[in-house]
């Protein structure tokens, strides 16, 4: 997601403030990313929700950030602890991690997408046969009845 278009999410939600957000205000809200950007001509309704739930997660980790140094400041200065240093990891290592990582939940949605395709295949080779089987009798009544 562009810069320019969270820009225009922020200015959008902070108009919006307290309301909810229906699809006419979305259908205004592409209008305006289509009319300042130049791009996203056809963005669906469900890719602008998801900009829109990632710009809020945006906002309310900077509130959080930006409350959590006042906090501190009211704290006394002795019971302020300093962090331990953190060994650095490399990018590609925990990228791969991740990657590695696969849930229960994911495996199962893959298995079950698997059994569906098998199914489908299955279902469509059947039905193939049928045909073939059908146009084998047809080349077999005409042969017999050119003899």
């Amino acid at each position: 997601m562009d810069e320019k278009v969270k820009s225009l999410i922020i200015k959008k939600l902070g108009e919006w403030e307290g309301e909810s957000i229906n699809t006419q205000r979305l259908g205004e809200l592409r209008e305006l990313i289509t009319k300042k950007t130049g791009k996203h001509k056809f963005l669906a309704y469900d890719n602008l929700r998801k900009w829109i739930r990632e710009v809020k997660k945006e906002m309310r980790a900077t509130a959080k950030a930006q409350a959590k140094p006042a906090k501190e400041a009211e704290k006394p200065a002795a019971t302020v602890r300093q962090p331990e240093a953190v060994p650095a990891t490399r990018p590609e290592a925990v990228e791969a991690q991740k990657a590695s990582v696969i849930s229960p939940f994911a495996d199962r949605v893959y298995f079950q997408n698997l059994t569906y395709e098998l199914g489908s295949m299955r279902r469509t080779l059947e039905r193939i046969s049928k045909q073939i089987d059908d146009l084998e009798a047809q080349l077999k009544e005409f042969s017999d009845r050119g003899s």
